[in-house]
């Protein structure tokens, strides 16, 4: 009884935690995430008769942490599609694509060609490895853009960005496991192209069955009172709507964007509760994941790859200044904003998390991707500093 008291009184902790840090970073600017990552790194070290009273890490809880971080991950995306606008989108479309796409390919190939050789694998794996990082988190910029200062449409720039190479990485990494389970042997023209075909299907289809479904749910929930629970029911829907898209092969990410953009662009006035009630369950389920993802943390194997964790980063910050070089003509005087504006976080750990067992060593994948998503998340709290004085 005893463990099972310090486990509720330890999830009441969390909760309140939170809370707490939520409001802080909303009046600071602070990376909430990073707060909770340390949270978690303190509350995976601690230990009650020897035995740790939150491990999160271990073989057999790997399988619920990886759902419970894709639902943070679904709630995250969708809340980021309802902000965005459709006008807006199509008026400044161009340039964060072109910089996003970049960004992306660029990471992928600054980080496969030398990690094939310094892992020992073969090129599918290390293309793998490249997709784990492509992707920036607007779960951790958001708190810090919005006590920042900036141009809307310098921030826009940054959160298209986002979205576009969270929805991309995630769909590559989909494709690249399918061909690793296919067994295909080295990287042909014709494997090339059913990965084209394959990424293509994933994303169109996905955000077709998002606009599908977003509009559909939408239809429902209009006709529903307070007391019928059109935020359990609009929730709920969300997490079908990714799951059955998943089950038919393609990008459930991408359905839970679309659905929450056609909520976000509907005219009919959504009731405030399901506004608020996803928020609170969104804030609930990220604050867990990140505190989770500092408790998988284990510094004895980050201390063991230390020195290919430091080149994995200077890769990663090359490929992406690169990207700024050649693609950002809009706003040149932010690249060094735009540079350090790039944390991994969710998609990142969600990703390692389920396909690392596909590696020869999976530990040292995992301590390496959450050396990446450490050092990203640090590198925020100078980049106030990064801003141009006329911002």
């Amino acid at each position: 009884m005893a463990g099972t008291s310090l486990i509720v009184a330890l999830i009441g902790f969390i909760l309140i935690a939170g809370a707490l840090l939520k409001h802080l970073s909303k009046v600071k600017g602070y990376p909430l995430n990073l707060i909770l990552i340390f949270l978690g790194i303190i509350l995976g070290n601690f230990k009650v008769k020897g035995v740790p009273l939150f491990s999160p890490g271990a073989p057999e809880s790997q399988g619920a942490v990886t759902a419970f971080i894709t639902l943070a991950l679904v709630l995250v995306l969708f809340d980021t599609g309802s902000q965005i606008k459709i006008g807006s989108l199509f008026r400044n479309f161009a340039g964060p694509s072109i910089f996003g796409l970049m960004s992306v390919f660029l990471t992928i190939l600054f980080v496969a060609i030398p990690f094939k050789f310094i892992l020992g694998v073969n090129w599918l794996l290390a293309i793998l490895f490249g997709s784990f990082l492509a992707s920036t988190d607007l779960t951790i910029l958001g708190p810090v853009l919005s006590n920042i200062k900036l141009k809307p449409r310098v921030s826009e720039y940054l959160e298209i960005e986002s979205i576009l190479n969270t929805v991309i990485s995630a769909v590559l990494v989909i494709v690249l496991v399918n061909l690793i389970d296919s067994n295909a042997i080295g990287v042909t023209g014709s494997v090339i192209g059913e990965g084209i075909q394959t990424i293509l299907y994933n994303i169109f289809v996905g955000v077709g069955l998002g606009v599908f479904f977003g509009a559909v749910i939408l239809e429902v929930i209009r006709h529903l009172t307070l007391e019928e629970m059109p935020h359990l029911i609009m929730i709920g829907s969300l997490f079908g709507a990714y799951a059955i898209t998943e089950m038919l092969g393609a990008s459930g990410i991408a359905t839970a964007l679309a659905v929450g953009v056609v909520f976000g662009n509907s005219k009919f006035k959504i009731p405030n509760i399901v506004k608020s009630f996803g928020g609170e369950l969104e804030l609930i389920l990220v604050t867990f994941v990140f505190v989770i993802l500092g408790a998988i943390i284990d510094f004895s194997i980050i201390k063991g790859v230390l020195f290919m964790a430091l080149i994995l980063l200077a890769l990663v910050y090359a490929a992406r200044y690169l990207s700024l070089k050649y693609s950002n003509k809009d706003f040149v005087k932010y690249n060094n904003f735009y540079l350090l504006a790039s944390p991994r976080g969710i998609t990142c750990a969600v990703l390692t998390l389920k396909f690392s067992e596909l590696f020869p060593n999976p530990q040292m994948i995992i301590g390496l991707i959450f050396a990446v998503i450490l050092v990203s998340s640090l590198s925020l709290f100078g980049i106030t500093k990064t801003i141009p004085s006329r911002a």
